[in-house]
Order: structure tokens, then C-alpha cells, then sequence
């Protein structure tokens, strides 16, 4: 596995981590006192975690932008010397 194709698993990993971390509260809401503390809980963890998040995904998209291998064109497609 490349180091790009990595980044980007870790990328997916963190924006859905970020998702079940934040939502998770507020859908299991109904063991942890009614949808009203679990929503509350999901809105100060998503609040909270939002900044980090979004440091996280620009420097994650920052290391897959330069770790991208580079394409060079095809002899054919060059205009004839």
C-alpha cells in the first residue's frame, strides 16, 4: 500500500470517526436518559472536536496533495520537436 493510498484511508477514517464520535450520543440516547441528554452530549462532543476535525482533514488533504504521484504525458500527446 503507497503512502497516499494510506493517507486517504486515514482520511476516510476521520471524517467518519469524527460522525460516529459526535451522532453517537444522540443515537444511543435512549440508554443514556432519553434523546435529550444524548443529544446534548453529541453536541458538546461535536462542538468541541470540530476544530481539531477540520486542522485534521486540511492536513490530511495537504500530505495526500503532495504524496499524489506525479503523471507525466505521453510522448504521443507532446508537440512534435
Amino acid at each position: 500500500m503507497t503512502a497516499n493510498r494510506s493517507l486517504r484511508f486515514i482520511l476516510v477514517l476521520w471524517v467518519v470517526g469524527f460522525v460516529v464520535i459526535s451522532c453517537g450520543p444522540a443515537i444511543a440516547g435512549d440508554g443514556v436518559g432519553g434523546t435529550l441528554v444524548g443529544g446534548f452530549i453529541g453536541l458538546l462532543l461535536g462542538s468541541v472536536l470540530f476544530v481539531p476535525w477540520v486542522v485534521g482533514v486540511v492536513i490530511l488533504l495537504v500530505l495526500i496533495m503532495i504524496t499524489n504521484p506525479r503523471r507525466y504525458p505521453d510522448d504521443r500527446y507532446l508537440p512534435p520537436r
